[in-house]
């Protein structure tokens, strides 16, 4: 029976990686018709094993394939004994290179745990598998039977990074006689820093420490409480390649090495592609004038994400209106977008409102991140242009004769006329003259503070620099040449 796992040590393991309590997609090793995965036997010092999805994890086992493919390959190098160990060998024999997870030792599905399951759940020893490694024992013939022997080293490799992967290791532990004898491993090196941290097991004999997997029986079996299978974690960002030591222990009770110790190593990973993307309402809109950004945010799996956020702090070319999403939560002051969980195959929209500024930056760039590895950052980030036409007055009226202009002062003797000022439809006051000139507010450029509330549109003449200034977008600018301020 399984040992109760200490309320410490189920903290630990709950921070290390996501815990869900729904179906929680994941990688698995399993087959499905089409995966390329080995169907023969060994002996060999290589194999090759694709990951599939299991679509129910952790309560069911529906595989299906999964693309971009995700491999592990199993090398064995720097062999001390001739033929020491193989990878689909019983010793003496072939056998299949990739067998049921229960073709070693006999472990129980609760013995197991894959990524994103609680601990004792989401393996299904009939259905996912191992790769079946075997150190033989009678390769040590002539050494004391009751030392530890270096055999092997074991490289497993991935043809891209993963974190935080789980094996599940099963069957350590054979007997041969009286002779009891167990496998072992040892971590050696890896790509990134790594250490182990223990998920589950079949008892207490089933040890593992930040940089050890053995079975700690005194008398080591190939069932029961004195063999050993469970899984641990390997804690790790990006791990490309993992270098594990093997050994192989006996317990002294014969006087001469015989048999093999045959050990199934299955791994369960989580991956999730995200991709963000970006449109506007409108590729040419003119300056001073709203545009619409929808950003749509999808987990194409093929695990469930948690912690996921869209960064789009919007540029100086625009001034944020507002917001809208049906999921998580926008800040405009930081432009966090914080969704929160999103499945697999799930997305999420978000508007922004915004005013296009007469000048700045128009390029808008939204990128996505979350907690799991992404396959594929080439679609982590997504960037808006609009052509902005930079205007300072609206194109006349076309669409209408306007309204009649009521109040005019000239001097070129109109008042009175029937036409005159309606004529200069649309306008709060018509001012004309050939011989006068309008004179508006005056005042040096180093007083324009004293205008203590000034409002968009506000025009004074600066004494200082000769110009024509307009205050708009919250600064006073001079219309110095003929262009926006």
């Amino acid at each position: 029976m399984d040992r109760p796992l200490p309320t410490l040590l189920f903290l630990i393991i709950g921070s290390l990686f996501p815990v869900f309590g729904q179906t929680a997609p994941n990688l698995e090793f399993a087959t499905v018709s089409g995966d390329g995965n080995p169907t023969g036997n060994g002996p060999v010092t290589a194999a090759t094993i694709n990951f599939v999805k299991n679509t129910d994890n952790p309560t069911g086992t529906t595989f299906e394939l999964y693309q971009p493919q995700l491999s592990a390959t199993f090398t064995l190098t720097n062999q001390t004994y001739s033929n020491g160990v193989r990878l689909g060998w019983t010793g003496s024999a072939g056998a299949l290179i990739y067998p049921l997870l229960n073709s070693a030792g006999a472990p129980a599905n609760n013995n197991f745990t894959s990524a994103g399951a609680t601990a004792g759940t989401g393996i299904q020893v009939t259905n996912n598998r191992g790769v079946n490694l075997t150190i033989n024992a009678a390769a040590l013939s002539g050494n004391a039977t009751n030392g530890t022997y270096q055999m092997a080293d074991l490289i497993i490799s991935f043809n891209r990074p993963v974190s935080n992967p789980v094996l599940q290791i099963g069957g350590m532990g054979g007997f041969q006689g009286a002779l009891g004898f167990t496998g072992g491993f040892d971590y050696i090196s890896s790509n990134v820093p790594v250490s182990f941290s223990r998920l589950s097991g079949n008892g207490a004999n089933f040890n593992v420490t930040s940089a050890s997997v053995k079975n700690s029986a005194t008398n080591p079996n190939a069932t029961g409480t004195n063999s050993a299978s469970g899984s641990l974690q390997i804690n790790g960002q990006g791990i490309t390649t993992l270098t594990l030591r093997i050994s192989l222990r006996g317990d002294g009770n014969a006087s001469s090495w015989t048999g093999a110790d045959g050990i199934t190593i299955g791994i369960s990973t989580l991956e999730s592609r995200l991709t963000i993307t970006k449109a506007v309402n409108n590729q040419n809109p003119k300056s001073g004038t709203n545009v619409i950004f929808t950003l749509t945010a999808k987990n194409n799996g093929a695990s469930n994400n948690t912690n996921v956020k869209i960064t789009d702090l919007l540029p100086s070319g625009y001034t944020f209106i507002s917001a809208s999403t049906a999921t998580g939560t926008y800040n405009s002051s930081s432009g966090i977008w914080n969704i929160g969980n999103l499945n697999d195959g799930a997305s999420a929209v978000l508007e922004i409102t915004a005013k296009v500024n007469y000048s700045g930056n128009y390029t808008n760039t939204a990128g996505i991140s979350g907690d799991i590895t992404d396959p594929d950052s080439s679609d982590n980030t997504s960037s808006s242009t609009p052509n902005v036409q930079t205007v300072c007055y609206e194109d006349k009226n076309t669409a209408s004769a306007g309204i009649n202009s009521k109040f005019g002062i000239t001097t070129l003797q109109r008042a009175g006329a029937s036409t005159w000022p309606g004529i200069r439809n649309s306008a709060h006051l018509v001012l004309e003259s050939n011989t006068k000139g309008l004179v508006i507010t005056r005042i040096p450029k180093a007083s324009l503070g004293n205008i203590t509330h000034p409002v968009e549109g506000m025009m004074v003449y600066d004494l200082t620099d000769k110009c024509l200034t307009m205050y708009a977008d919250g600064i006073w600018s001079c219309f110095s040449t003929p262009s926006c301020p």
